[in-house]
């Protein structure tokens, strides 16, 4: 990695519209399906990105080792620390996970990524040919091009290759471009993997246990080593749910930048707060790589998708920072030694993000410097400011935005993500579950054709046809999306008396451990109801309602800021909703309503969870250091437009968890 050069992290060089308007990042499909020329110019780039040579300090390559291995200095900002000292609190990178500036210091990782990946663009489309207007239509289309994202929350478009919760364009070997000569061609998939040449340019740049894959990889086998990212879709598509939940969540409860924005735990934090932007982002990496380099943050931004993923994370930031103007990072000590800073030193707005130098070289940006992404030239469909002649008609179509993504509210998120789920309706979910099944297709029905005081008679029915061993058809999803619907984004009517005066109780589950306290990464799955004893089968079980993904890493890691974690028992925190699962148990008769009298003796009986590692295999729980599960809810109100409105005020049940493994009692703190 160079040490000796100084550079300018500028983003795209723009200069906005009189009106203010810069470029905007799309989404990945969005790019595909509606701007197939930049579509095509980002393959054509990406692929010229990633093939130039590994010793440049602006390649693939270099970019991708800041986040993490092969822990050197970068740009010419070298160690204030001894870092590479056995034992050392120093930090063999720059990355700050689990810390105030983990967000703020992503920003301009992603504008200097971006920055590169626009100038091979313009590389590429400078090769066209001119015959035939193919230059001048390249040309024209690189000028606005931007690095686009991939929204994992939002309902996937239906029909087509994009049809997918995991996109094809990413899961795909190969894949069609025109090529610089104008002739379309089938091409290795930039976006599905990275081709290191080679993978230890200087001796030790990767770990043994890295150093074995030639190309990024994802959900490898164990044997084999090959990736198998048909699993990612299935994975993704069984806790949507939660995930659109977890971000609704997230912009439209959380008002404060410190608790939205990273996962770091203390003992004064609201049960409201368990959860972050760092958690959802961290599912993410857990998700899609499977024990694969994205699982791993030592070596993930070497993996195309997490620039795609971090550019959606990033995207989020934007959308609630405008929804939150006045709330921004509040001072706090620096929990760890970096190339740069000392354990125990403020960090800030004010705190240098190294090794991102500012335009004049001079400096580093800052948190307070980049809060805008205007200020790297761009922004997303949904920040499009300049269009509004208010902040408050700003927010209001921000938020209409959100809901129009990610539901409005629980009600109507839980009908629009009930008919997606009914292929697995239809399977026998696990051992003795064939009554369970029966009565989820029950709620189907239930839900969208009949008034909700018919669900018990209806499920009744059914399963004493189970009982008896005579088939019901399950409903065709079809046929109820031809019923008349409730306008978007109220209750459903056969579901508002489970919120008589728009008023219902909302469930989350919290869970809080030590990040490093096992030396790798782990996930704590969450379950309602019985599910299939085998942990290979969980990322596709029915009855998971979600998890929390902890990106713990060894003592032994080059990561010095990962050994001071360790060594201080750092612990993290992540929320799993709970409310879209309590519906699919009232529509199936298993529940009366959401009120605490009815949800407390129903999850002491049926909330479940357990502990896995990255690599698929079953972990006791008890011994995950400082493992703590428990249950809080708050009050909602839906107003008329079918917005949720989160009181903030949270209760804690013990009740519910107290005597269970690992689960909060009366006397534990939260």
């Amino acid at each position: 990695m160079s040490t000796d050069i100084k550079f300018a992290i500028t983003g795209v060089p723009t200069t906005p519209s009189s009106n203010g308007a810069v470029p905007l990042r799309l989404e990945l499909r969005d790019l595909q399906q509606n701007h197939p020329d930049q579509f095509n110019l980002y393959l054509l780039g990406l692929s010229h990105f990633q093939a130039l040579d590994q010793s440049q300090l602006a390649s693939y390559y270099q970019v991708a080792g800041i986040h993490g291995m092969p822990f050197k200095p970068w740009g010419g900002v070298p160690s204030d620390t001894d870092w590479s000292k056995p034992g050392s609190s120093g930090f063999g990178g720059y990355c700050t996970h689990s810390s105030i500036l983990f967000i703020t210091w992503h920003r301009p990782y992603l504008a200097l990524y971006e920055q590169a990946l626009y100038a091979s663009v313009q590389a590429v489309a400078a090769k066209f040919p001119v015959e035939g207007g193919l230059r001048a239509k390249y040309v024209a289309a690189a000028k606005d091009f931007r690095a686009p994202y991939f929204d994992w929350a939002s309902q996937p478009p239906k029909g087509g290759a994009a049809a997918a919760a995991f996109p094809e364009a990413l899961s795909a070997k190969t894949i069609r471009v025109v090529d610089v000569d104008g002739k379309t061609k089938t091409i290795n998939n930039p976006l599905n993997r990275f081709n290191f040449h080679p993978v230890n340019p200087s001796p030790g740049d990767f770990s043994a246990a890295w150093s074995r894959y030639r190309s990024t990889v994802r959900h490898p086998n164990r044997l084999t080593g090959e990736s198998r990212d048909e699993r990612i879709a299935p994975i993704l598509q069984n806790e949507l749910a939660s995930l659109r939940s977890n971000v609704s969540l997230l912009l439209l409860s959380y008002k404060d930048f410190d608790a939205f924005s990273f996962n770091r735990w203390d003992s004064n934090m609201s049960p409201g707060d368990f959860g972050s932007l760092e958690d959802v982002h961290n599912e993410i990496h857990d998700r899609t790589g499977g024990n694969g380099h994205m699982s791993s943050l030592e070596v993930s931004a070497f993996d195309p998708l997490f620039w795609l993923h971090h550019i959606n994370v990033d995207r989020l930031w934007s959308i609630w920072q405008d929804l939150n103007p006045d709330s921004f990072m509040t001072p706090r000590p620096a929990p760890y030694s970096t190339f740069v800073a000392q354990e125990g030193e403020s960090q800030s707005k004010d705190t240098p993000l190294e090794p991102f130098w500012d335009r004049s070289t001079a400096n580093f940006w800052t948190s307070e410097q980049v809060k805008d992404s205007t200020t790297f030239g761009y922004a997303y469909p949904e920040t499009q400011k300049w269009n509004y002649t208010s902040v408050k008609e700003y927010q209001t179509a921000i938020r209409k935005s959100v809901t129009t993504l990610y539901g409005s509210n629980v009600f109507a998120n839980f009908v629009d993500n009930v008919a997606d789920r009914t292929p697995a309706l239809k399977k026998s979910l696990a051992a003795g579950e064939e009554r369970k099944t029966a009565v989820s297709a029950a709620a189907l029905l239930a839900v969208d054709l009949s008034g909700a005081k018919k669900v018990a008679a209806k499920v009744h029915d059914v399963v004493q046809q189970v009982e008896e061993k005579v088939q019901k058809p399950v409903v065709n999803v079809e046929e109820i999306k031809t019923e008349p619907s409730t306008p978007k984004g109220r209750i459903p009517e056969n579901l508002k008396y489970l919120a008589p005066d728009g008023k219902y109780t909302d469930w989350i589950v919290n869970v809080r451990a030590q990040k490093h306290g096992l030396g790798q990464s782990f996930r704590v799955v969450v379950f309602l109801g019985e599910f299939n004893p085998d942990p290979e089968t969980w990322d596709h079980e029915f009855n998971c309602v979600g998890r929390v993904s902890v990106l713990g890493r060894s003592a032994e890691t080059q990561c010095g800021k990962c050994r001071k974690d360790n060594a201080n028992g750092l612990i993290v925190s992540g929320t799993v909703p709970l409310t879209s699962a309590l519906l699919q148990d009232i529509v199936g008769g298993e529940l009366q309503s959401l009120k605490p009298e009815d949800v407390i003796p129903h999850l002491r009986a049926n909330l479940k969870w357990k502990v896995t590692l990255f690599n698929g295999e079953e972990y006791n729980m008890e011994e995950v250091p400082d493992l703590k599960v428990s249950v809080a809810s708050t009050e909602v109100t839906i107003d008329e437009e079918g917005l949720p409105h989160y009181s903030r005020q949270y209760t804690v049940y013990p009740e519910i968890t107290e005597g269970k493994p690992c689960g909060h009692g009366p006397e534990d703190h939260i």
